[in-house]
């Protein structure tokens, strides 16, 4: 992000000041006020040192609200057959689909210099402080942006607009009984790659509706850097000896974001695909970094601080794709069970749930069994009624992974 230093972000206390002897023989009734420039200068400079790499991803906006909404419509389904002509048009309307609220919220960090500091002419030692405050808060911008894919795994405690996870494979439709999808599962490969790009080519609208989303960007941590390029970049299809042609080489670019890794609170084996056409991730800023000082009239001390207000989030999942990589799909420690009748019970333990677990018997066995979740998601309960019954129980974790139980009473 270029940020252009401006006159507005100056501020000069109305506190009247006496006028201080500085040590090169000159007058001012501020030293906080001569330092003011230059490290407004650094502040700047520094934070712009390094490209942004979240802006890759979102779409970077401007607000000039206390918030922003986005409010979805649904979609219209097929047109009517006209049956003669004197048949009267089927006029139909668009539901109301989800809100998204982006609330701005305002980020600070400040610093004092010292009069003996400037003083001793330390100004190797002065010019350090808006560098690291600068660096600060770039990376600060960056890991809470980030935080939409950190968390995007997880619809119990992040859970978007619909309830779900951003990456889920049940996200509700307004005007269908479908669900979308757009979780993957498994490493980055060949193979898993063009699933994905199938899968996005898949995505539709609230009616059901294919859209036509096409993948343009592979989006992975730096773990991941040479695998994506192999894989989008040989001539040959990656990962094998045989002489078959690599048919997505050029077909996408890559983009390697180092917020993504686990060194900066992400994953080293989670990757996305992304149409930007579609893609609705949103990143709002309100008041971009400021530069600003004053100074204390008792303590001489001159204060520096930075100041911005920002907002972010998910206003649709579609656009997107992603999968965790090498984290491991739920499981049971049983796939079958066979129990007797008489409300007797027996326990199946859960594994790599992501976040609340519900379960639903199969018509031939509701009414004859139930089952319950334990409130860590560890495991379940199945018990059997009076009656005997051949029938399924489903497990739903929170982001549409299934497992089945077949279970036989009698």
């Amino acid at each position: 992000m270029a940020v252009t230093p401006s006159t507005l972000n100056a501020h000069y206390s109305s506190k009247a000041h006496a006028s201080i002897k500085l040590n090169d023989g000159t007058t001012s009734s501020s030293f906080g006020k001569l330092l003011e420039p230059g490290l407004r200068k650094i502040f700047f400079e520094t934070y712009a040192e390094v490209p942004e790499q979240f802006s890759k991803i979102f779409k970077v906006n401007t607000s000039k609200k206390a918030k922003e909404t986005d409010f979805g419509l649904g979609a219209f389904g097929d047109w009517t057959k006209r049956d003669s002509e004197f048949s009267e048009v089927s006029y139909g309307t668009l539901d109301t689909g989800y809100e998204k609220v982006y609330k701005h919220d305002a980020f600070t960090k400040g610093f004092m210099i010292g009069r003996e500091l400037y003083d001793d002419e330390q100004y190797r030692q002065i010019a350090k402080f808006p560098k690291a405050m600068a660096r600060a808060g770039r990376a600060f911008v960056e890991k809470k942006a980030h935080e939409t894919l950190y968390n995007a795994f997880d619809g119990t405690n992040h859970a978007i607009f619909d309830g779900k996870a951003l990456f889920a494979k049940n996200h509700p439709l307004v005007n269908s009984a479908s669900t979308g999808c757009n979780l993957m599962t498994g490493n980055l490969n060949d193979t898993n790659l063009k699933d994905a790009l199938k899968m996005m080519r898949e995505t539709v609208d609230e009616a059901g509706n294919l859209i036509s989303s096409s993948a343009k960007k592979l989006i992975v941590p730096p773990s991941l850097e040479f695998v994506a390029k192999e894989i989008v970049n040989s001539s040959q299809k990656a990962g094998t000896d045989l002489n078959d042609i690599n048919t997505v080489k050029g077909s996408l670019q890559v983009v390697v974001d180092d917020y993504l890794g686990a060194a900066a609170g992400g994953s080293d084996s989670a990757w996305y695909i992304v149409d930007p056409t579609i893609c609705e991730l949103n990143f709002f800023w309100r008041v971009k970094p400021e530069f600003k000082w004053e100074e204390d009239f008792d303590t001489f001390a001159a204060k520096y601080r930075g100041y911005m207000r920002f907002s972010y989030g998910a206003s649709d999942w579609r656009g997107i794709c992603g999968s965790q990589g090498n984290a491991k799909a739920m499981s049971l420690s049983t796939e079958a069970i066979s129990m007797a009748v008489s409300k007797t019970s027996q326990r199946i333990e859960i594994y790599n749930a992501v976040g609340a677990v519900t379960a639903t018997c199969s018509d031939s066995t509701s009414g004859h069994t139930t089952c319950s979740v334990a409130t860590d998601y560890s495991e379940c309960v199945i018990k059997t009624g009076a009656s005997a019954a051949t029938g399924t129980v489903t497990l739903t974790d929170s982001i549409g992974q299934t497992a089945v139980i077949a279970v036989t009473v009698g």
